[in-house]
C-alpha cells in the first residue's frame, strides 16, 4: 500500500503506563515516545454511536510510515488538529500497519 505524500501528518505519539500509589488508587501518566508520518483517513460514523447520546463518535483511521511502537491506549496528537486522540486498536501487517483512533472528550 503506497502512501501519497500530500496526505501525510505529522503525528505525535504518547506512551500511556498505569501506576499504584501507597494508597492504592490507579493513576495514568503518559511521557512523549516518538514523531512519525501518517496518513489520515475517517471511518465511516454512522456505526459508532455514543451509547449515552447516541452522538457519533469521531473516529480516524492511521496509515504510519513504517512501523512505530504503538499499542492500544496509548495517545496521538495530529498535526492540524488540537484535540487528543486514543488509540483504540493497532494492526500490523506484512506490508503497512493501521492504528484506528478515536477523539477523546
Amino acid at each position: 500500500m503506497r502512501l501519497k505524500h500530500r496526505h501525510k501528518k505529522l503525528v505525535t505519539l504518547y506512551k500511556v503506563s498505569y501506576g499504584k500509589s501507597l494508597t492504592g488508587a490507579v493513576t495514568e501518566s503518559s511521557e512523549l515516545s516518538l514523531f512519525f508520518y501518517a496518513s489520515e483517513h475517517p471511518i465511516d460514523q454512522r456505526r459508532w454511536r455514543d451509547p449515552v447520546s447516541l452522538r457519533p463518535i469521531e473516529r480516524q483511521m492511521l496509515i504510519p510510515e513504517g512501523f512505530p511502537d504503538c499499542i492500544q491506549g496509548d495517545k496521538i496528537k495530529i498535526e492540524g488538529d488540537e484535540r487528543i486522540h486514543r488509540v483504540t486498536e493497532a494492526r500490523r501487517y506484512f506490508s503497512h500497519m493501521e492504528i484506528e483512533t478515536e477523539v477523546q472528550p
